[in-house]
């Protein structure tokens, strides 16, 4: 099952890299390459704006990159597909309903219920019980556990192969 798991993370890598990093440098040839020589073909007056092919790049990419990185910006940034984006996502996480697993579930969520009921007993003037102060002190324990940099709870399945 390790082997199997360590093979789909390596597959993982190879989609990332293929898509995000190799495509990107090919397709960006191949629109070049392909609008560069059809075009020149057909409309006589781009070889004569740009008599090569590498000054044809260069201009491509000082105009490009600043186009499709304002694009870039308004797609995320003044425009509802990224905000709608995030939405959906959002909807689908399950976390944003739970407490992750880990310190939030084993340690920051009792925490936070453990001090809601000590200040409702400090209020109305009741004594701790020997139960809630074990539980403080497990609590305080786990507390130092993670700021000493240790971990606590079980990780997700698939975590720990690297």
């Amino acid at each position: 099952m390790r082997k199997q798991r360590r093979a789909f993370r390596l597959f993982f890598y190879f989609r990332t890299g293929y898509v995000v990093y190799l495509m990107l440098a090919i397709g960006a040839i191949n629109v070049l390459t392909s609008t560069y020589f059809l075009a020149a073909d057909d409309f006589p007056f781009i070889k004569e704006l740009f008599p090569t092919f590498e000054m044809y790049v260069m201009v491509a990419f000082l105009l490009g990159i600043p186009i499709v990185s304002v694009t870039g910006y308004i797609h995320f940034k003044r425009i509802g597909a990224h905000s709608a984006n995030v939405a959906i996502a959002a909807q689908n996480f399950i976390y944003h309903y739970k407490f992750t697993p880990g310190f939030m579930l084993e340690v920051f969520g009792p925490c936070h219920r453990l001090i809601l009921s000590l200040m409702l007993k400090r209020m109305s003037t009741e004594k701790f019980t020997d139960d809630e102060i074990k539980e403080i002190d497990a609590l305080r324990a786990k507390l130092k556990h993670l700021i000493d940099g240790g971990s606590v709870g079980t990780y997700p399945k698939g975590v720990i192969d690297d």
